[in-house]
């Protein structure tokens, strides 16, 4: 468990919440999905937003309610907007030096938004991404960022759709690091990541590092391999 913040910038333009389900309970399901997956800090929702998704007052007042801090954007339609969650973001990262981790909720992400969210990764932030649209999770996005989920699956209860879910579950099959090796940085990245492991370094240390599972217990590793 990471003990870390989550905070949550969420576009509501791109993603919205239906209106059939309640923004409180639908809080409540993100939460549950994040501290299954080991993310168990406190939590914070940033939802950006422009006049025509907030037209009437009392339908705002529920998300207030629930507790997500609404954020108006400037006129410019998703350029506008994704400019301004990129900045809010690189700033709430630079005032909590590697005191949280990030949410994303948006569609599509543009080359720009993924370069800024692959600065944040080394420098000791986990970034998930979570996008309506099941084709997001390419080589390059699983590049920029530490887990792509499916964003209609935190709206409600159930399991979480993790679009980059490719887990080794029996080393039994691999006999060497070198083994490892033939999956690739970005699937190696991808399985380290996914059980909490330091996932950086090269091909060689990356397949290394996971092999150590074969004979050690992921609770009985060394501090200095998970993050």
């Amino acid at each position: 468990m990471s003990g870390k913040s989550v905070v949550v910038f969420w576009c509501l333009k791109d993603c919205p919440i239906p209106e059939s389900l309640n923004p409180g309970l639908v809080c409540a399901n993100i939460k549950k999905s994040l501290e299954k997956k080991g993310y168990d800090g406190l939590l914070s929702i940033k939802a950006y937003y422009d006049k025509e998704t907030f037209s009437d007052e009392l339908f705002a007042k529920k998300y207030r309610d629930a507790g997500i801090d609404l954020i108006p954007v400037p006129a410019g339609g998703k350029t506008a907007r994704d400019y301004k969650m990129m900045w809010d973001i690189v700033l709430c990262g630079v005032d909590n030096v590697k005191g949280i981790d990030f949410l994303v909720i948006l569609k599509p992400v543009e080359p720009e938004f993924l370069l800024t969210l692959s600065y944040l990764e080394p420098r000791g932030y986990n970034v998930i991404l979570a996008s309506p649209d099941k084709e997001v999770a390419s080589e390059f996005v699983l590049r920029s960022v530490s887990s792509v989920w499916l964003s209609t699956s935190l709206l409600e209860q159930g399991d979480l759709d993790e679009l980059s879910n490719i887990r080794i579950t029996n080393f039994d099959d691999f006999n060497s690091p070198q083994e490892l090796e033939a999956l690739g940085t970005v699937r190696l990245k991808i399985e380290l990541q996914s059980r909490r492991m330091k996932c950086g370094g090269t091909l060689q240390a990356r397949a290394a590092r996971l092999f150590l599972l074969k004979s050690t217990p992921l609770d009985k590793l060394p501090k200095k391999f998970k993050c």
